[in-house]
């Protein structure tokens, strides 16, 4: 399994995060707010992912830029079930992990917060997944 996170895995479209933020589903587990949505277009990745840190709750960019490295580091190494799982589907996965907690964590409780977003996200997907069949 690569444990890259290439440009092509960005979420980087002003369209699809419109759409993502009007139209997609949403769930928090502290201090990480997923928006997700599935889509059908075709591209060459199943998922993709954004990373964001609000700059009314961090004001140095230092700081947010920090938060979305160490999210963006635990999600290139924790993403592997949730690929397999959509590789299997002709579906697309679009993702924004937004950082809403007040103060700064370290990178273990971030990911342990990441984890489990990705658990609940590969729950989810399958259990729609099976009642749609």
């Amino acid at each position: 399994m690569s444990f890259k996170f290439g440009k092509t895995e960005h979420l980087k479209s002003r369209k699809s995060i419109n759409l993502l933020i009007t139209e997609g589903n949403a769930f928090v587990i502290f201090p990480i707010k997923t928006r997700w949505i599935i889509v059908s277009e075709a591209q060459e990745v199943s998922v993709k992912c954004a990373f964001s840190v609000p700059k009314r709750k961090f004001k140095k960019a230092v700081d947010r830029n920090y938060i979305k490295r160490i999210m963006r580091e635990a999600y290139r190494l924790n993403k592997e079930n949730l690929l397999t799982l959509f590789n299997n589907k002709d579906q697309k996965l679009h993702l924004l992990l937004t950082f809403i907690g007040d103060e700064m964590l370290n990178y273990k409780e971030i990911e342990s917060k990441i984890i489990l977003t990705l658990q609940r996200l590969i729950k989810i997907n399958e259990t729609s997944t099976a009642c749609s069949d």
